[in-house]
């Protein structure tokens, strides 16, 4: 039996140092509570939590990275880049969204190449912009997995055709009078 991604093993994450705005964003967020949800103020605490977990093929995890992060020890700004390359390093299934108040053109594209999914602005339509994109990821990730599937049932198929050909071959070279009329 195929497994589908619902949106009960759908882990959505929120990387943000402005945590107070994602949680007044998830309060208009109709099916907040369809998700498991986490918010991070710092990605330091959200990289102790996510190398801990164990990814498995049933679950997805979407990660929601604001391009203004927290300061480090050393009082700099952490790099969007640098957070984004470590979480594809912890698991490449990952689907990391960027979002922001400014379109920095050299981190959204940079950002891609890294492998992000998408960018979003922070405006107005950004709760419609969040369950768009969730439900997208969900919808690819469900056709991957009855792609797989399909391919396999084609293999079995072909396999077991090709095994009565071989037998029926078989057959007829050992007992020629059985397909005689």
């Amino acid at each position: 039996m195929v497994r589908r991604i619902s949106k009960h093993n759908t882990n959505v994450i929120f990387i943000d140092n402005d945590d107070s705005y994602i949680r007044d964003v998830l309060a208009k967020f109709e099916e907040v509570n369809d998700y498991n949800i986490k918010i991070y103020s710092r990605s330091k605490d959200f990289f102790e939590d996510f190398i801990h977990i164990e990814h498995t093929r049933n679950e997805i995890f979407i990660i929601f990275l604001s391009t203004s992060l927290e300061l480090d020890e050393d009082n700099n700004q952490v790099e969007v880049l640098d957070v984004l390359k470590r979480i594809k390093e912890i698991n490449s299934y990952s689907e990391v969204i960027l979002y922001s108040d400014n379109d920095n053109i050299n981190i959204v594209s940079s950002a891609f190449h890294y492998g992000a999914y998408t960018f979003i602005k922070k405006n107005e339509n950004i709760i419609l912009r969040i369950e768009n994109n969730i439900k997208g990821i969900i919808s690819q990730k469900n056709f991957l997995i009855k792609k797989e599937a399909s391919r396999r049932f084609t293999r079995i198929f072909l396999l077991f055709i090709a095994g009565l050909i071989l037998s029926l071959l078989i057959l007829y070279m050992i007992f020629p009078e059985w397909f005689l009329t």
